[in-house]
Parts: C-alpha cells; sequence; structure tokens
C-alpha cells in the first residue's frame, strides 16, 4: 500500500495521519478503515499535510465515509490540505463534504 494511516483517538472522535497516495491500487483499503472508523466514532479529522495525491477511487471512500458520519450526526473534518489536493476537491466539489481547519 502507497499509503500509511495513523489512528489517533480523541475521546469520542478519531484523527488520521494520512501519508503518501490515494488511488484506485489502494482505495477499497481507504474505504474499509474510514468504514471502520466511522463506526467507532462521532467525528473524523483528516489531517493531509502528508497526502500527496487523491484519486476519484479516493473520493469514492471520503465519500462513504461522509455519508456513514452524517447519518449519525457525526462530521468529517480536514487540515493541512495541500494546495493540489484541495483543487480536486474544489473541482469536484467535494468541499462541501469536509469541514475545514
Amino acid at each position: 500500500m502507497n499509503l500509511e494511516v495513523n489512528l489517533i483517538k480523541h475521546g469520542s472522535d478519531a484523527e488520521l495521519k494520512l501519508k503518501g497516495y490515494i488511488d484506485a491500487s489502494n482505495a477499497g483499503d481507504v474505504e474499509k478503515i474510514l468504514s471502520d472508523v466511522a463506526a467507532k466514532f462521532d467525528g473524523i479529522l483528516l489531517d493531509m499535510a502528508k497526502l500527496e495525491y487523491v484519486s476519484s477511487a479516493g473520493l469514492r471512500a471520503f465519500k462513504h465515509a461522509y455519508m456513514d458520519l452524517h447519518r449519525k450526526g457525526g462530521s468529517l473534518t480536514a487540515k493541512n490540505v495541500s494546495k493540489s489536493v484541495m483543487e480536486v476537491f474544489e473541482l469536484t466539489g467535494f468541499t462541501r463534504l469536509f469541514k475545514f481547519v
């Protein structure tokens, strides 16, 4: 997997530090991780400081996490988003799914 994911627990919320790339080769794994974390926590903070690339398959994983959290009143928040990843979010309308800090 060309992605590292580290989980930090903050009470009822989780922080996931993402490092590397999310593409078709690992998006299924990312979706599973996000789904598992969304089932256990009220909110997810994604630290994207070291996330270099997100493909459309990665966007789908984020969308499913948003839907899982939204159903139970939770939230999906992103921080330290690089310019290139933010451009992908803006072009696809995914800025509506995230809170940004």
